[in-house]
């Protein structure tokens, strides 16, 4: 089971990138810059802090949560 997680994570970080959503673009904007501006938004809409705990249960491989951690 491991050894599958492990694999498809790869492959899907490969052709995806970490987060399996869009957002919208601005102009001259990349696809992962406008996905990382809209992870952030979330979490300051959320008024998350510094040591504060999110529970992820969504389906994917955590690429939000963890971009919203390093915010």
């Amino acid at each position: 089971v491991n050894k599958y997680y492990d694999l498809a994570t790869s492959f899907y970080e490969y052709g995806w990138g970490e987060s399996f959503h869009f957002a919208h673009r601005w102009k001259g904007e990349s696809l992962r810059e406008s996905i990382k501006r809209h992870e952030h938004f979330l979490a300051l809409q959320l008024g998350l802090k510094r040591g504060m705990k999110v529970l992820d249960v969504g389906c994917g491989i955590g690429g939000p949560l963890r971009e919203i951690a390093r915010f």
